[in-house]
């Protein structure tokens, strides 16, 4: 299997690892295996209840974290003289450490908000950048000069900003659910407590309107960059399946929210819900890099082709 697909596949089983880490906290299964790493003193307890989402959850984490390290492994063996591409895997595997670090701490501090919340952020951080790895792989092999034009440069920046709020919106997300105000408002929905903004200080209003909120502000910039996307000349392959794809996932992510309120939180629309999430702001990462392709010049690239011949890495 070469570097490129091998790092697809760390990717796509991050995502899986995200599912089951939105299951854990759906299901309050966070403290189902009292200690860390193992289970009741096992590695493979008896897999029901809670100990079927809690262990099942860190059995995904081990599997990713090997997928990483060994990723890192390929990209030194077959990219070693792409500085870059070699930087980021090894910041991607120390991730992967710190992320393992922060999941015990929330079993041994006995799931204090902050570090579940930040558990949260450092993974979708680590998805991000295991998805651009994924198109990093590939792109860096190009042996031909990249100069996307203004307009691709104009839309990395537009894209990125894009990311950036979906990402703190998601972060915000896991703070209104570790803080536990997903039901704040009630059942109320748009409003919240018959308010379109409750006066007050409770916290978990405060935070359940400000996920509210941005909820907003991402499906307005996700919708108003898809039809940037749309309205201008777009010659790159996917550019506009990705960005309508992106719209299409945020107008239902919206929907999903207001059916977590509507449904009190039910199993099912919790876990697509914060799934799409992760899918989302995937798929906007992919349209930055699909709009604005990261290459290697020609020397590096015939380097990096003459050390792959012959070998598994394929050129």
């Amino acid at each position: 299997m070469g570097v490129h697909r091998f790092a697809v596949a760390t990717a796509l089983t991050t995502f899986l690892l995200l599912v089951a880490g939105g299951l854990v906290s759906t299901t309050e299964s966070g403290l189902a295996c009292p200690d860390w790493p193992l289970c009741e003193g096992q590695y493979f307890p008896k897999m029901a209840g809670g100990k079927l989402f809690e262990h099942g959850h860190r059995l995904v984490a081990a599997t990713v974290a090997v997928l990483m390290f060994s990723l890192c492994f390929l990209l030194l063996k077959y990219r070693r003289r792409d500085k870059t591409l070699v930087g980021l895997g090894i910041f991607a595997a120390v991730l992967v450490v710190v992320q393992a670090l922060l999941g015990a701490m929330t079993v041994k501090l006995r799931l204090p908000p902050w570090v579940s919340s930040l558990h949260q952020a450092t993974a979708m951080a680590f998805f991000c950048l295991v998805t651009s790895l994924a198109f990093l792989t590939r792109q860096r092999l190009s042996s031909s000069a990249c100069d996307p034009g203004q307009f691709r440069k104009r839309l990395g920046w537009m894209t990125l900003a894009v990311i950036s709020v979906t990402y703190l919106q998601i972060v915000a997300g896991a703070v209104m659910r570790h803080v536990r105000a997903g039901l704040a408002c009630g059942y109320d929905f748009p409003l919240c407590q018959g308010h379109i903004w409750p006066l007050g200080l409770h916290l978990g209003v405060q935070v359940h309107m400000l996920h509210r909120m941005g909820g907003v502000l991402v499906g307005i910039a996700v919708v108003l960059l898809s039809l940037w996307i749309w309205r201008h000349p777009v010659q790159v392959r996917g550019l506009r399946f990705l960005s309508a794809a992106a719209a299409v996932m945020v107008l239902i992510q919206i929907s999903l929210g207001a059916a977590v309120i509507f449904t009190s939180r039910e199993l099912v629309t919790m876990t697509l819900h914060s799934s799409l999430g992760a899918a989302l702001l995937a798929t906007l990462v992919s349209l930055y890099w699909v709009s604005n392709p990261s290459r290697v010049n020609s020397t590096l690239s015939l380097q990096s082709h003459r050390a792959t011949a012959g070998s598994l890495e394929p050129a």
